[in-house]
């Protein structure tokens, strides 16, 4: 599932290990929308909830870097 925020996104997802088809852990991937799409971190964490939360701390600090930037 893919979350927007401003000129970012981020997807969470629970792999599977294609031998034993257990789940995994939740793992996250922060993409920079504009001008193309582009990825720009990615992690991983036990729960979705901490990767979303880790996903979002990414967005913030890239927004702030970009705020930065065009300083």
């Amino acid at each position: 599932m893919r979350i927007h925020d401003g000129i970012f996104a981020y997807d969470v997802e629970q792999p599977r290990d294609p031998l034993t088809q257990l789940r995994l852990k939740w793992k996250f991937t922060v993409y920079r929308l504009r001008p193309v799409e582009l990825v720009v971190a990615t992690g991983e964490a036990e729960t979705m909830a901490e990767a979303e939360k880790k996903a979002k701390r990414s967005i913030t600090k890239l927004n702030a870097e970009e705020v930065q930037f065009a300083a």
